[in-house]
């Protein structure tokens, strides 16, 4: 007897697309076709073959070790996140609940007995703040789109020390996440089995024998033993006086500078053409300027590596994000 079932809240939009994805499925479509996020620039189309899709859902299953799983999708369903979390629910013959896609999207639940669900960074942050306790109602959550910061992974271990929290790693060509790393446990990634890793010009590559699957990625990275690790993507890559500088690397050390001097807003790193250094670094914080940008740059010139340090603060009102949570770099002129 078949356990799949889809059930939706008032407010989801989507329930055309993913009751024609159902039929497709279950018809034994043997393609999709996602969009990618468009972090780097204008989104493209992806087609993913079945036989992509089933192999994630399937190795996610075993990685995780599941069983009787319930999910609650709350990611948009028309990107991979979203989507995958359907793909699993088919493949593992499960009950999955659709929600709209919020900041905090446990403050409204039907019912608590949701044992996996992916989440955002942003989402995880507002889920602290407000809906602890339901984050601790989890066995499993899967946290992707962009890095999980120390703090971040510090305090959900705290907040809910009963639920597994895996940090991703994929992109929409693979179907979802290739390697895991769980919260607490793993320091780098740890790559699903069948999955191969390797390096071309630092650039990461990742190879699926058995899907005869090759795709050399833009993410610069450094292998260890039997994991890796991410050091930013390589169009992020300011190139200052010959430093290859890593906003992805440094964001982190910036985030405690701030937090220091009583910021709490959300920021990123970007370049700039300059006429004696080719690049150079700029921090784009959100929200009013400050009094005192030059007292900021020199906090930041002490604390942070030799050169690494951003040479001007730009303020804007408002940072833009992709519908999967991942903030949208500009390259400024």
């Amino acid at each position: 007897m078949t356990q799949f079932k889809p059930t939706y809240s008032n407010d989801f939009t989507d329930v055309s697309f993913v009751e024609n994805c159902i039929k497709l499925w279950q018809e034994g479509e043997k393609s999709f076709t996602l969009k990618t996020s468009g972090s780097t620039g204008t989104p493209k189309e992806i087609i993913l073959s079945r036989e992509m899709l089933q192999w994630s859902a399937e190795h996610t299953y075993a990685a995780l070790e599941l069983k009787n799983e319930h999910i609650l999708c709350c990611l948009p369903v028309t990107k991979t996140g979203g989507f995958m979390q359907l793909i699993r629910a088919l493949v593992w013959d499960c009950p999955i609940y659709f929600s709209a896609p919020t900041a905090n999207p446990l403050a409204e639940l039907p019912h608590l007995d949701f044992t996996i669900t992916s989440l955002t960074p942003h989402q995880v942050n507002s889920c602290i703040a407000q809906s602890a306790d339901q984050l601790n109602c989890f066995q499993n959550i899967l946290i992707g789109g962009v890095p999980l910061g120390e703090k971040q992974a510090a305090t959900l271990l705290q907040v809910a020390p009963n639920t597994a929290f895996w940090e991703t790693y994929g992109m929409t060509e693979t179907a979802s996440h290739i390697a895991l790393r769980k919260v607490g446990i793993d320091k780098h990634f740890q790559t699903q089995t069948g999955v191969r890793v390797t390096l071309d010009d630092e650039l990461l590559c990742i190879a699926i024998p058995e899907l005869d699957f090759f795709i050399k990625t833009n993410d610069i990275a450094k292998l260890h033993d039997d994991s890796f690790q991410i050091l930013g993507r390589s169009d992020d890559v300011i190139n200052s006086g010959g430093i290859k500088i890593h906003p992805a690397l440094i964001e982190p050390e910036i985030k405690k500078v701030l937090e220091s001097a009583s910021i709490n807003r959300a920021f990123y790193v970007t370049k700039k053409n300059n006429n004696e250094l080719g690049e150079k670094a700029v921090l784009v914080i959100e929200g009013p300027p400050i009094t005192d940008k030059t007292y900021l740059l020199e906090l930041l010139k002490r604390d942070l590596p030799l050169y690494h340090n951003p040479k001007e603060i730009l303020f804007v009102d408002q940072i833009a994000y992709t519908d999967t949570g991942k903030i949208k770099r500009i390259a400024l002129e």
